[in-house]
């Protein structure tokens, strides 16, 4: 098959639209790259649509309805330098209920991609879910998915709106001083609110919690990456479960 050339041809179009939010709300798609997040979205049975890829990728014959193009229209499609594809068009799974089942991650207000990835990533290695709440980057934005690593299709993905969406769950939110360390939260199920690093969690969203958490900071940090701090309440709620990423 002759490759697509042209940065205009329809397909190559409507697939670039998708790094744009409300593109990928109306259309319920996005894009993923690389060939280790195809994979881990093959694996999870996520439906893929379309795969742009090279002429000259040996795996070629992998990829679902495989599209040959070269490199200025690969890089038109990629969110990296120096793409080397595949570029896939993939549907965004619909979200998961908030699982009851394992702690949950709640983001509200963590409008930085990259952490929101990480989140998710570390989230998806220690066995717990991720709730997107409002004012939070879009999880399914391309930089997210790069940054989660393939965690989107490892751990699963909720969304709330308001603090009604966690009643009937212990609730823990992150504060900068005054709570309680990560490690003496009680065994069991938890939904930890993470806020931004800039402004951290509202006042009244905190006044819903069960119980605020503060991670302790000896050294003269003034503050930790909200990905940062997310990753280690993860790793104590795994540990004072007593339980193993490998258990869930």
């Amino acid at each position: 098959m002759e490759p697509i050339r042209s940065p205009r041809n329809r397909a190559v179009v409507e697939a670039g639209r998708l790094h744009r939010v409300l593109d990928r709300r109306r259309a319920g798609k996005t894009l993923i790259e690389g060939p280790h997040l195809l994979d881990e979205a093959l694996g999870a049975g996520v439906e893929v649509e379309r795969t742009f890829h090279l002429p000259d990728d040996p795996e070629a014959n992998r990829w679902p309805s495989a599209t040959p193009v070269d490199q200025a229209v690969l890089e038109k499609l990629a969110g990296t330098e120096s793409p080397r594809g595949p570029i896939a068009v993939i549907a965004i799974p619909p979200p998961h209920p908030i699982p009851t089942d394992r702690s949950v991650i709640v983001l509200w207000g963590v409008a930085d991609p990259g952490n929101v990835g990480t989140i998710i990533r570390s989230a998806a290695a220690f066995g717990l879910g991720v709730a997107v709440g409002p004012f939070t980057a879009d999880p399914w934005a391309p930089k997210v998915l790069r940054a989660g690593a393939g965690g989107h299709f490892r751990t699963p993905l909720s969304t709330v709106a308001s603090p009604a969406d966690l009643a009937g769950l212990r609730v823990a939110a992150t504060v900068p001083s005054g709570g309680i360390a990560p490690a003496r939260l009680e065994r069991g199920v938890w939904a930890v609110l993470i806020g931004s690093e800039a402004h951290g969690l509202d006042p009244a969203l905190v006044a819903h919690a069960t119980v605020g958490v503060t991670i302790p900071m000896p050294g003269e940090t003034e503050s930790l990456n909200a990905a940062v701090a997310a990753s280690i309440i993860a790793y104590a709620l795994v540990i004072g479960s007593g339980a193993s990423p490998s258990d869930h």
